[in-house]
């Protein structure tokens, strides 16, 4: 271990060497002067008195050096009077630093297996973190599909519940018809037994109700519902050639539950209002007719004189041609009454008519005609919803 000059004891080494120098003078001049004068001591020859002095001498400079160095030292005090004990704590130091060695290497090797384990545990940590970003991108694509699914399971439960609809609505349409069909069997049974007046669904009679129409308008408007249904079931089957007799003239009845429910539509509605009476089922000769009354919006369709259809057509046309042309030409209104508003009977299905003189007229006038002619069907007056659309047909020939 390098050490400077200054790191020297020099008060100790100066110490030892005046003490020294001074103990040596003093033993040289005590020899000097026991040579001198011959001085013996204990009876010994001066010659070996003065190596005894000389040797006391030595001894006293090693004495006297020892205590100066042990007064001034700690250290020196240490060596020379606790060697032993130093030499035991040196050896419990050694002994210790040996065991402390022994568990430095303890732990050296502890230290070198934790750096192994947690180089293995970093291994472990970096496949986790892999296995991590794996499962973290499954469960983004989990989410996705999630979604996915729930957009697929709201999709589903739409149509579910669309085809909940719709089989309760097809519940609703096959109950309808079984009742239809049993409405059909009854009255083909009613027919085996008698004559059927009324059939499902025929148109019996209608009217129009103002919008300021009181209850006892609505009342008067009912009777004449019922009164003009019993005349129109009379005047139909005495047309058929199967008159009804005074005493099986039919009762037309509308029920108090039904009666209610027009009052209070008709009270809550505004504007006018047609009330459309029909058979609720077949009625056989004899029976109460069961009557439906239906509710529905009253407007004008076409305004008087307002052209239905206008076309050109041929003169000189055999009459059966004629007809054919004009009943196409009339069929063609049909549709349009319809699309626009008018209710057709829920029989035929028609919405208007033409009286019958004005029609064979008409035909004539184009059997006779030899010119083009321009035809026009118009509205014989205002039509509202309920019809019927009647019309009234210009004929003039085509100008040139």
């Amino acid at each position: 271990m390098p050490f400077s000059i200054s790191e020297f004891n020099w008060q100790l080494i100066v110490i030892i060497v005046g003490i020294s120098a001074a103990v040596s003078y003093v033993g040289d001049v005590l020899g000097m002067k026991i040579g001198k004068r011959r001085i013996s001591l204990l009876g010994l020859r001066p010659r070996y008195t003065s190596t005894i002095v000389t040797m006391f001498t030595g001894i006293a400079v090693a004495i006297l050096t020892l205590c100066a160095a042990a007064y001034t030292s700690e250290s020196v005090r240490a060596a020379f009077f606790g060697v032993n004990y130093l030499e035991r704590e040196i050896a419990r130091l050694i002994q210790d630093q040996r065991e402390r060695q022994d568990q430095l290497s303890q732990m050296e090797f502890e230290l070198s297996m934790a750096y192994g384990d947690l180089r293995r545990m970093e291994g472990d940590l970096l496949s986790a973190s892999r296995d991590l970003r794996d499962v973290k991108a499954e469960l983004g694509s989990a989410r996705i599909q999630v979604t996915e699914l729930e957009k697929e399971r709201a999709r589903l439960d739409g149509q579910m519940e669309l085809l909940s609809r719709e089989k309760e609505r097809m519940e609703s349409d096959v109950a309808a018809l079984r009742k239809e069909t049993d409405d059909l069997r009854k009255g083909l049974e009613e027919m085996k037994g008698g004559r059927v007046i009324v059939f499902q669904g025929e148109l019996l009679s209608q009217i129009a109700v103002e919008s300021d129409a009181s209850p006892n308008d609505i009342d008067a408007a009912l009777s004449r519902l019922i009164s003009s249904a019993a005349e129109a079931i009379t005047v139909k089957n005495r047309e058929s050639g199967m008159p009804i007799q005074a005493g099986d003239l039919p009762k037309v009845e509308i029920s108090e539950a039904l009666r209610k429910e027009i009052y209070d539509e008709l009270g809550r509605s505004s504007g006018r209002k047609l009330l459309r009476l029909t058979a609720a089922m077949n009625v056989v000769l004899g029976q109460v007719v069961d009557s439906k009354v239906d509710i529905f919006d009253s407007k004008i369709v076409f305004r008087k004189d307002e052209i239905l259809l206008t076309d050109k057509i041929r003169g000189g046309l055999a009459q059966n041609d004629a007809s054919d042309l004009l009943y196409t030409m009339l069929k063609q209104i049909n549709p349009k009454a319809v699309a626009l508003g008018v209710l057709p009977d829920p029989i035929s299905g028609t919405v208007g008519n033409i009286d019958s003189l004005e029609f064979f007229s008409v035909v004539d006038r184009i059997n006779e005609s030899r010119q083009p002619l321009v035809i026009t069907f118009m509205a014989a007056n205002d039509i509202y919803t309920e019809g019927p659309v009647n019309i009234r047909i210009v004929l003039e020939e085509e100008e040139e």
